[in-house]
């Protein structure tokens, strides 16, 4: 047969044509041909598989139900930025519509259907069912819609003040999300995780490991603060405590021997009762890490490569003062029948930034050389920090050392003073808690327990009441002391009656005598020394502020 004219090595068997050489080439081309669709269809059919746990929606039956309506802007590429928008929308379902209400989250731009996938892979594999996905739409405006009416974080975070945002940072670690994925659930009363929504304000990032209810409940400091001392987490209480009922002062002041001083100031005579020099450091982002207290006070930093920025804070002492404020305040006779929300705690927030230069042999002799740290007394003055490779420190470089190694010699430097105050039910739950926990609130054990630094107390509790009684002696003296020398008139009146009293003398000396009455009534009653009574058993009930 011609088709077989030139050719070698065939064998004819049952009608049955074989040929070993170059067809064997053509029969893996056809092999190649076969397998890639497969390949296609079984990652079709995966994204299917997906899809097909929730319901797809048509633009044409979403109802648009209220005109409240979020929009952001998720990223920027020039004229084609794309945009995210949610509202509150009906779904047709089975020809008409239901009683429930969704959440309608709907992208455009650019990337818009990358900002779908990752929205929908975040939501379809969420296996607690904290994210309410109900159903989706592919089109050319692509869309997710949620379960009930959801409001952004972002929308509320502002109006949730501090012990609020305090308990957002806990909730958000604990459903293991960032708080621009928390939305609140008004009508179930609750937090839950969803999509990304707008941006949240800032606030400081902790790494908190702490399980709490996202009920919207927990935003009555009442409850948080309860909730944490039933269950005598002792970092979790201070935080709640010291965010509650807390009113504050905000003063940008300089360097100096007074301001850098943590003070307990009486709001009586205006002066320190209690003090303590220590203030203690912490770098939340930035090169700095391994932050180390001292022997003598100091803390200590290592530098790492990246990044570049230099960041660093004075830590908030609210918590170390209400730990020991009990004591403090036995020691000095003060009572918690007081207006206590009349002492108040001043103290110092210094923030230091700079930057590493990065130029490339810098980075190389940063990174030959030993270690290097940056180190910062408890009490700051003019020079309060300094390079070295030194591990205590003894050695600090100088400014042509650091121009060497790319370090910055000088810091920038912002300092703020903050008073701060609270009311008597916040130091009553303080003492409640102490007890709970084992410890006496007349000491500062719990402090030292905890590690925290001691206040000292400035005068003894006797030098107070012999402050009061001459300030007492001074003003009956001064009541007693007659306003008019002569009847002649030569000398004016140094007296502070009013012009019937000058008129009629008997009745300014009987309003004499009833003001210095209510003059003794009122320091006696308010300068009564307190007496505490020891609570037997170890069944305590939770605090109630």
């Amino acid at each position: 047969m011609e088709v077989l004219a030139g050719a070698t090595g065939i064998t004819i068997d049952r009608s049955h044509f074989s040929n070993v050489g170059r067809d064997q080439y053509n029969y893996y081309t056809t092999y190649q041909t076969i397998v890639q669709p497969r390949e296609r269809r079984r990652r079709i059919e995966k994204d299917t598989l997906e899809l097909s746990q929730f319901t797809e929606i048509k633009h044409g039956d979403i109802y648009k139900d209220k005109d409240v309506c979020y929009s952001w802007r998720l990223c920027s590429n020039g004229k084609d930025a794309t945009e995210a928008a949610v509202y509150i929308a009906q779904i047709m379902i089975a020809g008409s519509f239901g009683e429930s209400k969704f959440t309608v989250k709907t992208y455009r731009g650019r990337n818009a259907m990358k900002e779908w996938r990752r929205d929908f892979r975040r939501s379809s594999k969420d296996w607690c069912g904290d994210v309410p996905l109900f159903g989706y739409n592919k089109s050319s405006v692509p869309l997710l819609i949620f379960h009930g009416e959801l409001v952004p974080l972002s929308h509320v975070d502002v109006e949730l003040g501090d012990l609020g945002m305090f308990y957002i940072e806990i909730l958000k670690n604990s459903l293991g999300c960032s708080r621009n994925e928390l939305w609140m659930d008004p009508t179930k009363g609750r937090f839950c995780r969803g999509p990304i929504g707008p941006q949240c304000r800032a606030w400081r990032e902790d790494d908190v490991n702490i399980t709490v209810p996202s009920d919207v409940d927990c935003l009555k400091e009442d409850n948080l603060i309860r909730y944490f001392s039933n269950r005598k987490h002792d970092w979790g209480f201070f935080w709640a405590v010291s965010y509650s009922a807390c009113h504050f002062q905000k003063l940008e002041v300089i360097l100096g021997p007074t301001n850098n001083q943590i003070q307990l100031i009486s709001g009586l005579t205006n002066s320190t009762i209690a003090f303590t020099q220590i203030l203690r450091w912490w770098s939340r982002e930035g090169c700095l890490c391994d932050g180390q207290v001292m022997s003598d006070g100091a803390t200590r930093f290592r530098l790492r490569s990246e990044p570049r920025l230099i960041e660093i804070f004075s830590d908030g002492e609210r918590n170390i003062w209400l730990s020991q404020a009990w004591s403090v305040f036995d020691a000095l006779n003060i009572s918690l029948e007081e207006n206590l929300s009349t002492y108040k705690l001043a103290y110092p927030f210094v923030r230091l930034k700079g930057a590493l230069q990065n130029s490339k042999r810098k980075r190389e002799r940063r990174q030959l050389c030993a270690p290097i740290y940056l180190f910062l007394i408890p009490d700051p003055s003019e020079h309060f920090y300094h390079w070295s490779f030194d591990l205590t420190g003894q050695n600090p470089f100088s400014s042509d050392k650091c121009k060497y190694l790319g370090l910055p010699f000088k810091l920038s430097v912002v300092m703020y003073r903050f008073e701060r105050s609270w009311p008597t039910k916040v130091y009553k739950a303080v003492r409640d808690f102490q007890i709970v926990r084992g410890f006496d609130p007349k000491t500062p054990e719990f402090a030292r327990y905890l590690g925290w630094p001691v206040f000292e107390i400035v005068a003894p509790s006797e030098n107070r009441f012999q402050e009061l009684e001459t300030e007492e002696t001074e003003i009956l003296c001064r009541l007693e002391t007659p306003s008019l020398t002569d009847n002649s008139g030569q000398e004016e009146s140094k007296g502070f009656g009013c012009p019937d009293d000058l008129l009629n003398p008997t009745n300014s000396d009987s309003a004499s005598a009833q003001q210095v009455g209510t003059m003794r009534s009122l320091l006696g009653g308010l300068f009564v020394p307190f007496s505490w009574e020891a609570i037997e058993g170890s069944e305590i009930p939770a605090l109630a502020i």
